[in-house]
């Protein structure tokens, strides 16, 4: 590492840009994902707001990326400060592994339900299609991003695909340490009780992608100072 480099740091959006440059010399990859690295990056400068959100859930049979599976994944777009419920997908991860009486119980994902679900393969270029151009947002996202990089470790021999995420658990832990005031449970559904928003069906990926994308809202809305602050002020480092 160079002097230079030791004391001034390559911004974010410097870090993303080589990594995605990087990425695109990977052999056979994929078409969505192709498209998607080779995508200009938004203007980091730009409020929140006027850049487009792919919100996500997984819902796994596990918490162990290596040796648990995805069973659904949920999206949902988010414009201009609006959810698009046109934009709404839901699908359930066929494969060879039977579900686990224990993920099974949390989530109700039955055999049955996966059976006539889409190849991961498929679920995972649908993912990427849907985040051309876009911000990836979750709840607590060390769950999705430990599955998206175990699926390219099996597929392309490397990991961390260099997203633009926003975390709604994060934003809200940045929170409540700057009003000194922590809390244990940061759960989706416990933090969107404190922004008075109603309950959901917990452990559904549509349903949670959608109660995280209201989550994110209510948090910007909650903090009116925060709705012009750029996009960089929100993304996860």
């Amino acid at each position: 590492m160079g002097f230079l480099a030791r004391f001034f740091p390559p911004s974010l959006e410097t870090r993303l840009q080589n990594q995605r440059e990087q990425w695109l010399r990977v052999p056979n990859l994929s078409p969505a994902l192709q498209q998607m690295l080779a995508a200009p990056l938004p203007d980091f400068n730009a409020a929140i707001t006027e850049v487009p959100w792919l919100i996500f859930d997984f819902e796994t049979s596990g918490l162990d990326a290596d040796r648990d599976r995805i069973l659904s994944i949920g999206s949902i777009v988010a414009q201009q400060g609006q959810i698009g419920l046109a934009s709404a997908r839901h699908h359930y991860i066929a494969g060879e592994h039977p579900v686990n009486a224990h993920s099974a119980v949390v989530n109700h994902i039955t055999p049955e339900m996966l059976r006539n679900g889409i190849a991961l393969d498929e679920a995972m270029e649908a993912l990427f299609t849907d985040l051309h151009a876009k911000v990836a947002v979750v709840h607590g996202r060390m769950v999705e991003r430990a599955f998206i990089n175990a699926w390219l470790s099996s597929r392309y021999g490397r990991e961390d695909l260099p997203l633009l995420w926003v975390d709604t658990l994060e934003l809200e832990r940045r929170y409540q340490q700057a009003a000194r005031q922590m809390q244990n449970d940061l759960r989706l559904s416990s933090i969107r009780r404190d922004y008075q928003l109603p309950d959901y069906p917990a452990h559904h990926a549509l349903c949670d992608a959608v109660a995280t994308a209201e989550l994110l809202l209510a948090q910007l809305y909650a903090r009116s100072h925060e709705q012009g602050l750029p996009l960089k002020a929100f993304l996860c480092e």
